[in-house]
């Protein structure tokens, strides 16, 4: 993955994508030229560059441009090319170039994904970009373009979304004033635009230029425009009352460093951070939970909670469970690392070991109990029959690091009551009954299992949300009807994150089929509310 000289992400190629009323989908022009194949389907206005020149040479403008001189009005000076290939033959697509082909249904996707940030994969490139509709004077009554940004598959381009939605919604201002899209006109404006484009955010991570506009619009004549590139931080994580907070730096370092940074001198030792946070940092111990530091520090919960959040945006901590002997782990597929990573391994020994005594395990020894690291058993059971000596090996410690690099994760356990909602609901009401027949006996309430054997069919079905916001409302909406054969088939909603999971268990594979024929029924009309209202 290739960075520019500010540390971010480079641009690779940036393409103007426009729906023509005869020929749907073309690429109008592109920063490289060649950088986008078209493929079949696709069409690509080669002459952008020239055109403009030549109108003003053969007065075809007669001054300055109407409004009506737009892509759709003036097909005569309009050059398509469209590429074909030979019945049966290879495909000419380039690997190093963008398959406008593929993705020219996301590019101009339907009017409700307008206006809406999009990220597409095709081959080598990741293309974001931020389709715009305009209603007006046109062709079909509709001007749809879209400025597209397309990077190296692996690039973490989060730090370029509010980039390429400020670019569009400019182009859509230039357009509604001054024409600049449109209008055959402004191709020259709009190519020096996204050369510049490509060329000062590659460099600078910044663009401010002043476009001349005036053969198109007199209120615009001369627009200026100014985009910068800003880091990307996650928001900060949720952090609950049982969360352990786990250091990852040297606070005094840490504290020193931030007022040689605010007073560009030496910092004097008695120079402290924000009172709440040097209390907050002082009870971090990656033993206490936030509970007993709120208590050690007689600070308020919620104000500790802001503090460790500050810190965990900044990668000063991380945060992990609470250990117990009774947590379960499972290994993960990062273990391979430690395996290949000399560095890691060594960081591992000398935090795992005691005191970082060289001998009391190896190197090989670490990397099979990770190894051994299974689900359905207890650290207890872990260390009992991995015959591990506590004294000289720390087993916190071990977990702590496993979970911190990724080679570890914690697995809940939680009991789960698979009896029917109407077979409890039929039981109360016979005792009921019973009861006001004098019968003085009552049975208690029995609710048993259900073994796989009378429910063999299951599937899980997941939907991702936008939001984990949206995934709750959907869950809580859905969880007030309950399945009318309760005892045919058992229903369980849950909320991942910003995915809402929905396992199913019947008895036949009929009724399983029904039931999620009906589930999606009432998903759709879910759906349709929220993205109407919420």
């Amino acid at each position: 993955m290739a960075f520019t000289n500010s540390g971010f992400p480079e641009i690779r190629a940036i393409f103007l994508a426009q729906f023509h009323p005869d020929q749907g989908p073309i690429v109008r022009m592109s920063v490289p030229e060649d950088a986008v194949d078209v493929g079949e389907n696709a069409y690509t206005d080669t002459g952008a560059t020239n055109r403009s020149s030549e109108l003003r040479d053969t007065g075809a403008m007669g001054g300055m441009a109407s409004p009506s001189n737009n892509f759709a009005h003036e097909p005569e000076v309009v050059e398509l090319i469209k590429r074909t290939t030979a019945r049966g033959g290879p495909s000419l697509v380039d690997s190093s170039k963008i398959d406008f082909n593929s993705i020219q249904t996301l590019i101009i996707p339907k009017l409700t994904l307008f206006e809406r940030l999009i990220t597409v994969n095709t081959g080598r490139f990741k293309v974001m970009c931020y389709p715009v509709a305009i209603e007006g004077n046109y062709a079909r009554n509709m001007f749809i373009f879209n400025m597209c940004f397309a990077f190296d598959i692996s690039a973490d381009t989060k730090c370029y979304g509010p980039v390429v939605k400020r670019v569009g919604s400019l182009l859509k201002e230039l357009e509604v004033t001054g024409r600049l899209l449109s209008d055959v006109a402004g191709t020259r404006a709009l190519l020096t635009m996204m050369r510049q484009l490509v060329n000062k955010l590659n460099d600078h991570g910044e663009y401010q230029i002043e476009l001349d506009l005036k053969g198109l619009s007199q209120p615009m004549a001369s627009t200026g425009i100014s985009i910068k590139l800003f880091p990307y931080y996650e928001n900060p994580a949720t952090i609950e009352a049982f969360h352990v907070p786990v250091k990852l730096v040297d606070f005094d370092v840490a504290r020193r460093k931030s007022a040689q940074t605010v007073y560009q001198q030496h910092a004097s030792n008695d120079i402290m951070w924000d009172l709440v946070l040097d209390k907050v940092a002082e009870g971090i111990d990656n033993v206490n939970h936030v509970r007993r530091i709120a208590r050690q520090a007689q600070i308020p919960e919620p104000t500790v909670v802001l503090a460790l959040q500050h810190l965990d945006y900044y990668g000063c901590i991380a945060l992990v469970d609470i250990f117990q002997f009774s947590n379960v782990y499972e290994a993960q597929a990062r273990i391979k690392d430690v395996m290949r990573n000399g560095w890691l391994q060594r960081e591992c020994h000398a935090y795992v070991t005691r005191d970082g005594q060289a001998g009391t395990v190896s190197l090989e020894r670490l990397i099979q109990l990770y190894a051994t690291v299974r689900q359905r058993r207890t650290v207890a059971e872990w260390v009992v029959d991995n015959c591990i000596d506590v004294e000289r090996f720390d087993v916190r410690r071990f977990i702590v690091f496993g979970v911190l690099h990724g080679m570890l994760r914690r697995v809940h356990c939680f009991p789960m009551l698979c009896a029917s909602v109407e077979s409890a609901d039929k039981e109360p009401s016979r005792r009921d009954n019973n009861s006001d027949s004098g019968s003085g006996d009552e049975e208690p309430l029995k609710l048993e299992p259900r073994s796989m054997s009378e429910f063999p069919h299951s599937t899980v079905v997941t939907v991702p949300f936008g939001e984990p916001r949206l995934a709750r409302i959907a869950s809580e909406s859905l969880q007030v009807d309950r399945e009318l054969s309760g005892d045919k088939v058992v229903r369980t909603i849950s909320v991942d994150g910003a995915n809402l999971v929905v396992s199913f268990t019947a008895n036949s594979l009929r009724v399983l089929r029904v039931s999620i024929n009906g589930f999606m029924d009432s998903l759709i009309l879910v759906t349709r509310t929220l993205e109407a209202f919420a």
